[in-house]
């Protein structure tokens, strides 16, 4: 059965499991609807629909024609090992409100983050050409699908769209975003990826022409409680930053259209196993407390997690590119 971190989450009995998931969930919003499937190998394979078989009309009385047009293609998806060692000095278990807050959760704490940045990283922009001991993520498996995929908001796909210039520019790009959601699957979209600039163009773009973004945006909130803005019932997530803390996962400096690099994108996803893309992993994510008992001076525990993506079908992932960065529109 295929489940969400999010819900797996709220299963564990383990308290040191649990505490792991819901820290690595608040960094990863994307693990509230991003359904993970068990397999038992390293290396996994898809079944994608090439042809599909012929139908027909037949008259009372008469047979069909049997049709062996129909094809499908194997494509094959290989898992990777995700994790960090987080090491405590034994000095620590001394420590007894000396700080404000116990060095063993800070350290904790900050490895988790690193974690879940790291994932949320990739799934963007992982490329095994780059790092093949990682996984493929949205930017480079949108890069071999059909060229209906990738829609361009710019003019004549040369200078990015600069969505408040004008009312026309307005209507424009939120006309190829209905382009890009109809083309997700046939409309059938569970969330949308971007950069925080381009979160908050949404409703810029909207007061721009004093429109009143129900008709557009929604909001529903998290398994943390917290306001996520919907397009017609999709999440919008906000990749965030890098582990450095100051890089955009996403980032504004995309080469358009134009020779310059001064763009950005939105990923239209479908979670499903017919056209979309699913997580796969070697059980669930372990949490290995006293690791590496040869280190006498310090305790350590061992956080893994040996996962992948899985994409099925041609159809379900759009990409809006050539939008100018939010930060230099017009209005």
């Amino acid at each position: 059965m295929a489940y969400t971190l999010a819900q797996y989450a709220k299963l564990e009995t383990s308290p040191i499991h649990k505490y792991v998931l819901v820290n690595m969930i608040r960094d990863m919003k994307i693990q509230d609807v991003l359904p993970f499937h068990d397999v038992n190998s390293l290396k996994t394979s898809a079944l994608q629909w090439r042809v599909l078989p012929g139908v027909s009309f037949r008259a009372l009385g008469n047979d069909y024609t049997e049709d062996t047009t129909g094809d499908v293609q194997e494509v094959y998806e290989t898992l990777c090992i995700l994790g960090g060692l987080v090491k405590f000095d034994r000095v620590y278990d001394k420590l007894t409100g000396s700080t404000i807050k116990d060095p063993k959760q800070l350290i904790m704490d900050m490895k988790l983050k690193a974690l879940a940045l790291k994932w949320n990283d990739y799934f963007i922009n992982g490329d095994t050409g780059t790092d093949p001991l990682g996984f493929q993520g949205l930017k480079k498996r949108i890069s071999l699908m059909p060229t209906r995929q990738k829609i361009s908001c710019g003019n004549s796909d040369s200078v990015g769209l600069d969505v408040t210039a004008s009312a026309a520019n307005v209507n424009k790009f939120w006309t190829k975003m209905e382009v890009g959601h109809r083309y997700c699957a046939g409309g059938s979209v569970t969330a949308m990826f971007c950069n925080e600039d381009m979160l908050l163009g949404f409703g810029r773009s909207l007061r721009y022409i004093n429109s009143a973004g129900g008709q557009f945006l929604d909001f529903t909130k998290d398994s943390f409680e917290r306001q996520v803005m919907t397009y017609k019932g999709a999440p919008i997530y906000d990749m965030g930053l890098k582990a450095d803390q100051s890089t955009e996962i996403m980032t504004d400096t995309e080469a358009g259209g134009s020779a310059a690099s001064d763009t950005c994108s939105v990923y239209i996803c479908n979670f499903d196993e017919e056209q979309g893309i699913v997580g796969t992993q070697l059980g669930a994510l372990e949490v290995v407390q006293d690791a590496k008992k040869d280190v006498a001076t310090a305790n350590q525990t061992l956080i893994e997690w040996v996962l992948g993506l899985a994409q099925y079908g041609s159809y379900g992932l759009t990409r809006l590119w050539n939008i100018l960065a939010p930060d230099t529109w017009t209005a």
